[in-house]
Formats: structure tokens, C-alpha cells, sequence
């Protein structure tokens, strides 16, 4: 895979949800294919999973990146806008990258209102690129505003997401 230039930010949804198969014939779960996708990004990364909290791992890569990644929390809720927003308030990057299902606690998905808080999530900060990648192509998902949502989870996003920011230059 390309190294991604400059500072990422590259955040891993771990949450129950994530552990759904990818479809019904499928032996993968949205979790592997999440972990996946963090494990191969490569540069100079932070690289953090959520789920009812927000934790950062340290980048390994292949197998060994993928299992820390998966052992990294307990796999409960999904506090993606929290997750994005500590991101936000405490990690200079100049990408962020959100591997998810998109299904996310408290906010607003599309008009929709889960919850009894209702805000939407947070644009990346500054002239930062922001990437949200759904590996299970949930009806409703929160990638929207100055973010780019990508639906697909091979190593062809990686290369995506390169040529795309090696045109903006």
C-alpha cells in the first residue's frame, strides 16, 4: 500500500454491532474486515478504537495489528461522535479516518433522532481530510458534511484515498 503522507488519525469502530457477518455467506464479521483496513495503513499514525470508550493502540501491521486491534476494548456501545470529537479536541492530523458500520449512539442520522441527544458529527478540523469508511453499507450512516463516505473495505480504498488527496495537491 502507498504511505499515506503527513499525520493520520485512523479510528476503528469495535462496538457489538461490528461483530454482525458482512452477509449471509460470508464467515467474516465487519469487525475483521475494520481491523483489516487499520492494519494496513501505514505512515505516520494514531491509530485508535471505540466503542464505549475511545482507546489508542499502537499501529502494528498484518495479523498482529488485527489482534490488537480486535483485543483492544470490550466490544458494547458505539460513541462515535465522542470518539470523533476527542479525536478532534486532542490529535493533529491531516487526515481522519473512521472505519465503521455507521451505526452510531446519540445524534442525528439522515433527520432521524436517536436518543435524547441530538447533534451531529463533528466536521474534520481545520483544512484536515475526513474519510468514513462503512464496511456494511448501513441504510443510514453519519459520513456526511466535509466528510468523503466510502462504502467497501478492500486495500482499494487505501490506494483511494491516496490518488484522491495526490490530485487535491
Amino acid at each position: 500500500m502507498p504511505v499515506l503522507p503527513g499525520k493520520s488519525a485512523v479510528l476503528v469502530d469495535v462496538s457489538s454491532s461490528m461483530g454482525a457477518k458482512l452477509s449471509g455467506k460470508s464467515d467474516m464479521t465487519r469487525m475483521d474486515a475494520a481491523a483489516a483496513l487499520g492494519a494496513i495503513l501505514h505512515g505516520d499514525i494514531r491509530l485508535f478504537t471505540f466503542s464505549d470508550s475511545l482507546i489508542e493502540v499502537p499501529p502494528r501491521r498484518g495479523m498482529a495489528g488485527v489482534d490488537a486491534i480486535k483485543r483492544s476494548q470490550s466490544h458494547g456501545g458505539t460513541e462515535l461522535f465522542e470518539a470523533v470529537a476527542k479525536v478532534n479536541a486532542k490529535v493533529n492530523y491531516d487526515r481522519i479516518i473512521v472505519i465503521t458500520d455507521e451505526q452510531a449512539a446519540g445524534g442525528v442520522q439522515f433527520g432521524y433522532h436517536f436518543g435524547s441527544r441530538v447533534r451531529a458529527l463533528q466536521d474534520p478540523v481545520g483544512k484536515a481530510r475526513g474519510y468514513m469508511i462503512n464496511v456494511a453499507s448501513a441504510q443510514r450512516g453519519v459520513g456526511y458534511g466535509r466528510w468523503h463516505h466510502i462504502d467497501g473495505f478492500s486495500e482499494n480504498v487505501v490506494r483511494w484515498i491516496h490518488e484522491v488527496e495526490q490530485e487535491r495537491s
